[in-house]
């Protein structure tokens, strides 16, 4: 098994935060767990750690700049510069067409997604790199990056375009300097970030896809895995698409 190693799970309480934790804490040993929450922490709580792994939760909301700094402040005094970093924070997928856009809606969303996760690479990433032992970044995007995207998303993929270049500039910046630095791109995944959309839409996704379903956590935890893993040591700045052969969401 694996041992020894520091992750850093920006958005763990989410559903696929959750389930790649369970997935890690089977497959690694004494290793420390940071999880980041925003409102709830209940089902971090209900995690067992085992093979001598030890977890920490510690709350914030990325969308004020106060709270992300406070976030990394705490990870630096506990001397806990991670090997390894996953970031998952979204808010809940809306759909919306240009008259709809709301600037403070969508300058949230970047804060959140963009903003908190630049912020934390610059405190983080100069260290994992000083390693030189193949720490790993992996990102969540969607695959509205890898196509053409479905109607009426503007906010969301001019939010997930954004993400993209950042985890693409990071790469190319650390190239040669053994840090992996990727992202995936699954189509929509069943998870509660759906709860604002009608049901409707997500019978219409299910429908369109290869397998006439949507992805569930269990689908795209594998991709996240490989790419923490040394599997992947010869991978960096790669966006692993993750949608069942199906290039829109």
């Amino acid at each position: 098994m694996k041992s020894g190693k520091t992750f850093l799970i920006l958005g763990a309480s989410s559903d696929l935060g959750v389930a790649l934790l369970k997935r890690l804490n089977e497959e690694y040993t004494d290793s420390s767990f940071v999880l980041h929450y925003h409102s709830s922490d209940e089902a971090l709580k209900k995690i067992e750690f085992k093979n001598n792994n030890k977890g920490i939760t510690l709350k914030a909301d990325f969308s004020d700049e106060k709270e992300v700094q406070a976030f990394i402040s705490a990870i630096e005094e506990r001397e806990l510069i991670p090997t390894h970093v996953v970031h998952l924070p979204a808010s809940k997928l809306v759909y919306t067409r240009l008259k709809d856009f709301d600037r403070y809606r969508i300058d949230r969303n970047v804060r959140i997604q963009v903003y908190s996760f630049v912020e934390i690479m610059k405190a983080f990433l100069p260290a994992m790199v000083k390693r030189k032992d193949h720490n790993k970044v992996v990102v969540a995007l969607s695959s509205v990056v890898t196509g053409q995207p479905q109607k009426s998303m503007l906010e969301y993929t001019a939010v997930k375009s954004m993400l993209l270049g950042v985890v693409r500039q990071l790469a190319a910046d650390n190239a040669g300097k053994k840090i992996n630095i990727n992202a995936i791109s699954p189509s929509m995944i069943e998870t509660k970030l759906l709860s604002e959309i009608d049901p409707k839409i997500v019978a219409l996704a299910a429908e369109g896809s290869n397998e006439k379903r949507n992805a569930t956590v269990d689908d795209i935890v594998p991709g996240i895995c490989f790419l923490l893993s040394d599997d992947s040591n010869y991978l960096s700045g790669v966006n692993l698409n993750l949608s069942n052969g199906n290039v829109i969401l």
